[in-house]
């Protein structure tokens, strides 16, 4: 079997750090990027490697996966979505599931036109166009299930969503894979909640993150709610018995990013400033992960290793210059995969495609992926972890 290493896809960069990387050369797509940094893109055996596919000016995007057996690319159009919907890889087989609004669908690896529908919109709403839609085209409401991303539990059995139902609400609850059956868990009128993650251990329990939105209906920008103190509502720890609650953050009015621990013992979130931070949801207390500016973060499964992605520039935007770096937590050193990504646009023309590198462990924790503007493009890079370690002894 093939590897990035050995690959005809893809070309060795080594960065200034002496780090390391393999970079997709081959194009499918003028914007290739790897899946957001808590949803893998490869398997554990490392025969397949997901990628998300976007044609500009159009900001849907598209899954694309390269098969390390043959050494080949298949774009699956039909995965063609919205770019806020990120999907879910099988790592044991390849496949992945993905929501498109009208459902829930498992898709496997080479095969584009052969799909299996796990669940229907209907399954969450059943509002007045959908009523219409089913008048004209049987029981497929077409709109309902708007996941922001879809993560699954360690058995690979349920799926915690969050859905955006009205203008202003959203309703949460898990799709059982198997059978398509919803579980209802909460409902909120104005508060947007999203990213939804259940915990990978224990199903009944899922990590929310209250986000700001616009209200399409008046124009109103809607911030996170505050408490009285001032603290940040954005860490919401939500139950299946519909509990909603809020896990003030470590540095009180901060906090973006969260993510679970492989064991379901702990949250992560990221404070831009001081760093990625750690809940013990046992003790009910913080630690400073890691120190130093961050936007994103991730943990290898053992908690040993740490990846995150550091904006370069006072005022973040999307495109801005940016690095990626590796902080082994045992010796408390660093290194830096890329020490800069070159910016993909100017502040006035923002990237639409949410191309920040997003670096998060994969393959067993084997590679780092992420994605990259070093070569004028944006790209799919990986990255081998052994030397990461190696060189933060």
């Amino acid at each position: 079997m093939f590897t990035p290493e050995t690959s005809k896809h893809f070309k060795k960069y080594v960065d200034e750090s002496g780090v390391v990387s393999y970079i997709l050369t081959t194009r499918v797509a003028p914007v290739q990027q790897v899946f957001y940094f808590t949803n893998t893109s490869m398997t554990n055996d490392g025969r397949y490697l997901w990628f998300l596919c976007t044609y500009p000016p159009s900001t849907t995007q598209i899954c694309a996966v390269l098969d390390f057996e043959t050494d080949e690319i298949t774009v699956h159009h039909e995965t063609a979505g919205p770019r806020e919907t990120l999907p879910q890889v099988d790592v044991d087989n390849g496949d992945i599931i993905l929501g498109n609004g009208r459902g829930m669908y498992r898709i496997h690896p080479n095969d584009t036109e052969n799909f299996e529908e796990i669940a229907t919109s209907a399954v969450i709403s059943r509002t007045v166009v959908d009523r219409f839609q089913k008048n004209l085209m049987g029981d497929k409401p077409g709109a309902g299930l708007k996941p922001s991303h879809l993560l699954w539990d360690n058995s690979k059995k349920k799926v915690l969503i969050d859905s955006q139902i009205t203008l202003k609400g959203t309703r949460v609850g898990t799709i059982d894979v198997e059978t398509g059956e919803y579980t209802p868990w909460l409902e909120s009128e104005d508060v947007r909640y999203n990213h939804a993650a259940i915990c990978p251990t224990n199903p009944d329990i899922g990590l929310l993150a209250e986000d700001f939105y616009v209200d399409v209906a008046t124009g109103e920008y809607k911030l996170i709610r505050t408490l009285e103190d001032g603290t940040l509502c954005r860490i919401i720890l939500a139950t299946k018995d519909g509990r909603a609650e809020v896990i003030p953050p470590m540095f009180k009015t901060r906090a973006t990013h969260e993510w679970w621990s492989y064991d379901g013992k702990a949250i992560y979130s990221v404070d831009m400033t001081m760093g990625l931070c750690r809940y013990d949801l046992e003790k009910k207390e913080w630690e400073l992960r890691v120190p130093g500016k961050a936007w994103h973060g991730h943990s290898s499964m053992d908690e040993k290793y740490y990846v995150s992605d550091i904006d370069l520039v006072e005022q973040n935007f999307r495109g801005c210059e940016s690095a990626v770096r590796f902080y082994n937590y045992e010796t408390k050193k660093d290194v830096y995969i890329i020490t800069k990504n070159p910016r993909a646009n100017t502040p006035e023309k923002q990237n639409p495609f949410h191309m920040d590198p997003h670096p998060g462990f994969t393959c067993n924790d084997k590679y780092v992926t992420h994605t990259v503007t070093v070569d004028g493009h944006i790209d799919v890079a990986i990255t081998p972890v052994d030397q990461l370690i190696e060189m933060t002894k």
